[in-house]
């Protein structure tokens, strides 16, 4: 089962790997990103930013969507992330019961001529990744912009008036 989707550019650091890990109670943290799956240096990084008492498993996109629609993981609480809204979506198409969507993205890793929307502050959507949440929302996943649970939330239906003004 995955607990929740976090779509944000820095994938495992603090506010993940302890804020929200320690909120959600995941077994596993699924990190999905084909570059960062390639790259040794990356995964061990990663590796070591995760908490105690929880797995990692870092996989390309399509490996991970297999991981995921394996019936031996259907009762693991999984805790997903990806590196864009738009990777989150991809997955969504081919994982059934995702419900929830965080969007936490910091622009950290700004992409040359994607325009960057802030949400919240240190939140940032792109229209492109806006589409994408859009239409899962539209299909009843629970879409919001937060950096931690005890921090400030932002529903949907506030990101859609800031992103379509």
């Amino acid at each position: 089962m995955i607990v929740m989707v976090r779509a944000d550019d820095r994938l495992i650091h603090g506010m993940v790997a302890v804020s929200w890990t320690s909120f959600l109670e995941p077994e596993t943290i699924l990190v999905a990103n084909d570059e960062t799956a390639k790259d040794s240096f990356k995964c061990a990084a990663m590796k070591m930013a995760k908490p105690a008492g929880v797995k990692l498993i870092i996989k390309t996109k399509d490996d991970s969507i297999k991981a995921l629609n394996n019936p031996i993981n259907a009762n693991k609480r999984i805790f997903l992330v990806t590196e864009s809204v738009e990777d989150a979506f991809y997955i969504y198409e081919q994982v059934p019961g995702i419900t929830k969507l965080n969007v936490g993205t910091a622009a950290v890793n700004k992409k040359p001529g994607d325009t960057y929307i802030s949400t919240l502050p240190q939140v940032f959507m792109t229209p492109k990744e806006y589409e994408f949440a859009k239409q899962m929302a539209e299909n009843g996943v629970e879409i919001f912009a937060q950096i931690t649970p005890t921090r400030e939330r932002m529903e949907f239906s506030e990101i859609k008036k800031i992103m379509e003004k």
